[in-house]
């Protein structure tokens, strides 16, 4: 018998709750607080639409209505490179967001108090928040965002090999291109 990963979302956290209408209030039912690395790889693993492994970094849960629907993982930046004349050592990444719940602007509401839980608790001389956003995804969660800084940067063309050194194998995501965006913060 194979034993299925286990999914944190549909497997010990109870009920499911319901998928609110567009215009119904989020504010009072979403919340964003610190989940365990296992936790967010299990989420991950079960429900991100094209690469299922975590990251390192930090790892927040968004929960609706008190059950777990998502979670969004903050890591350093892994290029030496700057942007916009920041260095590594400025950037931090949006390096997942994964919400299993289609309510209307849940992802945006959980990114936004996730953007500042992060800052508040990690953000001394953090001057830049990055992520990009798979060609073909239009990116909505962020564009709703303008107000929290957040603006479409440019096109990062893919790649033919893997971000690590030695790496040999080529996840689809790296061969696809993507559209950068930034938030000074």
């Amino acid at each position: 018998m194979t034993m299925r990963p286990f999914d944190p979302i549909t497997e010990g956290f109870g009920r499911r709750p319901p998928n609110y209408a567009l215009g119904w209030p989020l504010s009072e039912r979403v919340t964003v607080r610190k989940i365990k690395r296992r936790t967010a790889d299990a989420i991950y693993e079960n429900h991100h639409s094209y690469i299922q492994r975590g990251r390192q970094g930090w790892h927040y849960g968004v929960f609706l209505d008190d059950a777990l629907v998502g979670a969004i993982t903050f890591d350093a930046w892994p290029s030496q490179s700057t942007i916009h004349g920041y260095e590594s050592a400025q950037i931090r990444e949006v390096a997942r967001v994964c919400i299993v719940n289609s309510t209307p602007n849940l992802a945006s509401c959980a990114m936004a108090r996730a953007q500042d839980i992060f800052l508040a608790e990690h953000g001394d001389g953090i001057e830049l928040l990055i992520t990009y956003v798979r060609d073909g995804w239009n990116g909505t969660m962020f564009a709703a965002l303008k107000s929290k800084g957040w603006q479409e940067d440019e096109t990062v063309k893919g790649r033919s090999r893997g971000p690590h050194h030695g790496e040999s194998e080529i996840h689809d995501i790296y061969k696809a291109d993507k559209t950068r965006w930034v938030c000074q913060v």
